[in-house]
């Protein structure tokens, strides 16, 4: 599935518009942090560096949703399973 780390709409309030954020850095980096899959290091290296749309492989999706899940806030986790599952689901 491919997604954009750059632009993600994270609803930090329970009233109002989500904000956009970039997060390549600190998910790449997170990520880098909290695994010993040397295939997952390299997705984190390609988030961490991306200029737009890349392509994550199925097989880490649940990973990178694990690490956010210990390492972000509750909005910040939830805009990255609306990116990574939910949109994947809808473009099927």
């Amino acid at each position: 599935m491919k997604a954009d780390f750059s632009h993600v709409k994270v609803q930090l309030t329970f009233e109002g518009e989500p904000t956009d954020f970039d997060i390549r850095k600190e998910l790449g980096n997170n990520i880098r942090q909290n695994t010993a899959d040397i295939g997952l290091d390299e997705v984190a290296r390609q988030i961490y560096f991306s200029e737009g749309e890349i392509e994550i492989p199925d097989e880490y999706v649940l990973p990178i949703i694990d690490i956010a899940s210990k390492c972000f806030i509750v909005p910040l986790q939830q805009a990255l399973r609306q990116l990574l599952i939910h949109e994947n689901h809808e473009k099927n």
